[in-house]
């Protein structure tokens, strides 16, 4: 009897104490107990704050896609009007509440969004509380409907969050009198920033026309890259366009674990070194479903860059995708681990090439070219182991040098499609060290002008080869 007492008051204890107050009851009535994804009444109370705190109790397979950012569940995100208030959010422990406060819109820094004002300064003002702010994924708000005029701007790391959003939804544009630019070298740059994000919708304008018309290579110098990311592990850049730079639009440079999706970058076919994408001494970068066209190369990889994986990107106007150039000026450089798969270029000078300076040192090697479409392409395959660039000719060497960067271990594999010039392939490879390991596999390439034949050029090649049209002598 006497235990049945104790049991029975141990009972209404556990009651008593996980029973919430009238007042909490009050404060979350409505509240839903079950949540589905596309419930406005589940989700439209609360919004981003409740479904962020709590992405980790779905299915990671079912919904983690929705759930990777805030900014990404606010697609699913329709709110119903007067149902979230200051009063309501009191109800969530402080980690849910903090969520609210993560944004940070360079309007309320004083950015004016006219495309005459320089807002350079407003910006710089909300990047120091982004970086500094430890709460939820910091963003920077760049809103859309406005044009922002910046001069040369570093935003600079390491920042106090584990990730940082650059939420580019507006437009930004370079000044267009080369005069106005304070810092001839970069325009926009990332410094050391971990876990960045750069997405948005937005465009990113160099105004490079005005570089172009007055500036070559002899006569003043342009600057390197429009959008310039150094020392920036875990880039997630996506859906921004960016449009005549002076130079290279994108340069990634030290940074490893990178990914780059759905972008266009464009710049006319005639406009000089307007390289899409430049990757040097990187790891691990994946570019994927992306549109190029520039004049230059779509993709370059040059020095000590491995791991690099590009996958469905379309290319052209430009100069193909591109490893290197390697070696310049006896320099030491190298390029590993490369694969390049269901690209398709079209009205390109190259398409899938690879291109070395002799007199350098090093090596390209483990590189692949598969399942790529050519669309008149002037010379679809190229390997030069005695590149000389036309524009700069004279500061390189064209004689033997006794010395030049290894080319090994490059497939060419199921490339198929049609040759605007003479030449569908060519393997040019240095008299000493020669290309090793060279394999061409289910090549199908052909005239654009009907019942012209293409040929087919090789030096110094060893490797082997199936299914090959035209044929390749030395192979």
């Amino acid at each position: 009897m006497e235990g049945r007492i104790l049991a029975t008051m141990f009972l209404f204890m556990i009651i008593m104490v996980a029973s919430p107050s009238p007042s909490s009851c009050a404060r979350l009535n409505g509240f839903p107990t079950t949540y589905t994804l596309r419930d406005d009444g589940a989700i439209g109370y609360y919004g981003d704050q409740v479904a962020a705190a709590t992405s980790n109790s779905f299915h990671d397979n079912e919904y983690g896609d929705v759930f990777a950012t805030p900014n990404t569940f606010k697609e699913y995100y329709r709110p119903l009007a007067n149902r979230q208030t200051d009063d309501d959010l009191q109800a969530f422990p402080d980690p849910w509440r903090s969520l609210a406060k993560s944004e940070f819109n360079v309007m309320n820094y004083g950015a004016v969004g006219n495309g005459q004002v320089d807002d350079t300064q407003a910006f710089l003002k909300a990047w120091g509380d982004v970086c500094g702010s430890t709460q939820g994924i910091p963003t920077l708000i760049i809103p859309k409907g406005n044009t922002f005029l910046l001069n040369s701007v570093e935003f600079k790391g390491p920042c106090k969050a584990a990730s940082v959003n650059f939420q580019l939804s507006g437009n930004i544009v370079a000044p267009n009198n080369i005069n106005a630019w304070k810092n001839k070298d970069k325009w926009i740059q990332f410094n050391d920033v971990q876990g960045l994000i750069i997405n948005g919708g937005g465009q990113i304008d160099g105004q490079g026309d005005v570089w172009w018309k007055v500036c070559d290579n002899s006569n003043c110098q342009r600057p390197t890259s429009v959008l310039h990311i150094y020392k920036c592990d875990g880039l997630r850049l996506s859906d921004i366009t960016h449009i005549n730079s002076p130079r290279n639009h994108i340069f990634i440079m030290g940074s490893n674990g990178v990914q780059i999706s759905d972008i266009l970058i464009r710049a006319p076919d005639e406009s000089p070194n307007t390289d899409g994408i430049k990757i040097s001494r990187s790891t691990n970068i994946n570019i994927h479903n992306s549109f190029i066209g520039t004049g230059d190369d779509c993709i370059a990889i040059i020095s000590g860059s491995s791991r690099i994986n590009i996958t469905n990107v379309m290319c052209g106007p430009g100069h193909g995708i591109s490893v290197g150039s390697l070696g310049k000026e006896g320099a030491y450089n190298t390029v590993e681990d490369v694969q390049v798969r269901n690209c398709t270029l079209k009205g390109t000078d190259n398409g899938a090439r690879i291109k070395t300076w002799q007199g350098g040192s090093g090596y390209a090697r483990n590189i692949s070219f598969e399942d790529i479409i050519i669309q008149a392409v002037k010379n679809p395959i190229i390997i030069d182991q005695k590149y000389i660039d036309k524009s700069i000719a004279g500061t390189g060497t064209q004689a033997s040098q006794g010395s030049a960067v290894k080319v090994s271990d490059v497939t060419f594999r199921n490339i198929r499609g049609s040759v605007a010039g003479e030449t569908a392939i060519t393997l040019d490879c240095d008299d000493q060290i020669g290309c090793k390991n060279i394999v061409m596999d289910n090549i199908d390439l052909t005239s654009s002008v009907p019942g012209k034949k293409v040929s087919a050029q090789c030096k110094n090649v060893q490797g082997f080869s199936t299914s090959l049209s035209p044929s390749v002598p030395c192979l």
